[in-house]
């Protein structure tokens, strides 16, 4: 199995904390149309979608002295991580909950399942 994942840094909006952000991400990347982009992952660990990450994978010089928190989306297609239109769905200034400051380049991660 592949996990393809994708580092984003986000300005967290007045007030708002980690599980806002995270409902806001959700909602806007669940979907696209009548298909799901989000679909679930069957191993015996559950795989989280959206999480903070413990380790910013962003300069120091975009960090330092913000209030900006690193967030990582791992998702089991390439299909959707790194596309133009999926990329579109987090930018923008009419986001209530934060203002995408960057991302990185889609990364593979290889699952063995045993």
């Amino acid at each position: 199995m592949k996990i393809y994942n994708l580092g984003i840094l986000i300005e967290p909006k007045a007030a708002c904390i980690e599980a806002d952000i995270i409902n806001e991400i959700f909602q806007q990347i669940e979907k696209d149309g009548q298909e799901l982009i989000i679909c679930q992952v069957s191993t015996t660990v559950p795989h989280q979608v959206i999480t903070q990450a413990n380790m910013s994978l962003f300069p120091a010089c975009l960090t330092t002295g913000t209030q900006r928190m690193a967030f990582e989306l791992s998702l089991p297609t390439k299909k959707d991580l790194g596309r133009r239109w999926f990329l579109k769905r987090l930018e923008g200034e009419n986001k209530s909950s934060y203002l995408l400051i960057a991302t990185t380049d889609v990364s593979v991660i290889h699952v063995e399942v045993i």
